[in-house]
């Protein structure tokens, strides 16, 4: 009896100890994410506000003939 409970406490330890890692694991990843989320959005707004004012990306006039 005494084996099963010390055997079902390293069991659970183990299992914290894994939930853990992969929680900070995806914590440490978080501000990558967001920083990317942002880059992503900036580059939207860019786009649409340059074909609203008929530019591309790059500023030159937006040939609309093609």
């Amino acid at each position: 009896m005494d084996s099963q409970i010390i055997l079902s406490l390293l069991a659970a330890s183990g299992v914290v100890t894994t939930l853990l890692f992969v929680v900070r694991g995806l914590r440490d990843q978080l501000p990558d994410v967001f920083a990317a989320w942002h880059r992503v959005m900036r580059a939207y707004r860019a786009d649409a506000s340059a074909a609203d004012e008929g530019r591309d990306v790059e500023g030159r006039e937006a040939d609309m003939g093609e």
